[in-house]
């Protein structure tokens, strides 16, 4: 048999057309692996680079609904007629403000007569005051009986307690006739308006249904596995299609005690100032952050490839590449967080590290 030297495949088989039958079946067997040898011994080309440093956010998106943080429906607290209407759909009210007006004749009679009792009663008790000084010097005197005493006492106290019941008859009066002036308990706009002038209304019926545009709140539901990173104080970032190039940056209010069974969801709410032009019942897109790290080391995702001991880079020794095991984080935008394994004085391959072993022999092109 005729001994080989290491030669190129095309030499190999030049060789191998002046061999007996037998030795081409031979040599047939041995050919793909000498072809695998000089595929191993020859150059790959590569790109490389060197790890960089950017900000990475663990987060979560997701789409969620702008309410109100306050949408009180007014209801009056007396009955009568409407007799005047000041503020229509879509006005803007400040807390105080008069909405509508009822018609306070009644009240007016009612505090008109709850002022005479007391004025009345004001005069008894003054009297019957006089008298109770009198019976009490008469009684020091015994001069009269401690019976009458104890009545002309008795006169004076029933006299003061119909004296304050009065009293608090007139500050009712009062709060009636303020309730004829239907009042906005806080800025915000006239969203609904359910009376007309000349409309009778009566105790508990809703007349006016306001919202503040001005405070708002998110309520945003995340799926069940992620419940144990949430906390109150997490960053949000919120956009909305009303008007996307105003941003806002808030932070989880609050977290309800229990995740949803019908979606298995958990909602949290954040609370922010309208940056100009949101509405209640609008969509809106969120950004949660879980976590930062300002100054992460970053690799282009195709540098990072995985073999059987797990993911690894390939770092550049010269000539050739030294397989490095390392442990990854975080993904944004082509590029992914090295956690640990390599350093920033490392030369990377990019291109063409899923072609590499351990010892590949590169030639580097960038």
């Amino acid at each position: 048999m005729r001994v080989f030297q290491k030669h190129s495949p095309t030499i190999f088989l030049e060789e191998l057309n002046g061999m007996t039958n037998l030795h081409k079946r031979i040599m047939l067997i041995i050919l793909p692996f000498v072809l695998f040898t000089f595929e191993v011994n020859s150059q790959i080309v590569v790109s490389t680079t060197f790890p960089t440093t950017q900000e990475m956010n663990e987060e979560e998106k997701l789409l969620g609904l702008i309410y109100s943080k306050s949408s009180p429906s007014l209801a009056v607290e007396v009955s009568g007629r409407v007799v005047e209407i000041i503020a229509d759909v879509g006005d803007e009210v400040k807390a105080g403000d008069i909405l509508a007006r009822i018609d306070s004749e009644k009240y007016n009679l009612q505090h008109s007569q709850a002022k005479a009792e007391i004025a009345r009663l004001d005069a008894l008790l003054m009297n019957q005051e006089l008298d109770l000084q009198r019976a009490e010097k008469l009684f020091k005197d015994n001069l009269v009986s401690e019976e009458m005493m104890g009545r002309t006492r008795a006169d004076f106290n029933a006299l003061k307690e119909q004296m304050n019941a009065a009293d608090a008859q007139l500050r009712n009066a009062k709060r009636l006739i303020e309730e004829t002036n239907i009042k906005a308990p806080i800025e915000s706009e006239v969203s609904i308006k359910h009376i007309d002038a000349g409309d009778y209304v009566q105790p508990g019926m809703i007349v006016y249904e306001l919202v503040d545009t001005k405070n708002l709140r998110v309520d945003l539901s995340f799926p069940e596995y992620l419940s144990p990173k949430l906390r109150r104080g997490l960053e949000v970032v919120i956009t909305s299609p009303t008007n996307p190039n105003e941003t806002v940056v808030s932070k989880i209010k609050d977290i309800k005690p229990n995740i949803d069974a019908r979606n298995k969801s958990l909602t949290t709410i954040i609370e922010f100032e309208n940056p100009g032009t949101w509405l209640p019942g609008a969509s809106s897109r969120a950004t949660v952050v879980f976590s930062k790290f300002e100054n992460a080391i970053v690799v282009p995702q195709i540098s990072v490839v995985r073999r059987s001991i797990g993911e690894v880079i390939y770092v550049v020794k010269q000539n050739t590449v030294k397989e490095i095991p390392v442990k990854t984080g975080l993904r944004k935008e082509g590029y992914i967080q090295i956690i640990e394994g390599i350093t920033l004085n490392d030369e990377i391959v990019k291109d063409g590290a899923g072609f590499l072993t351990d010892s590949s022999i590169i030639e580097i092109v960038n």
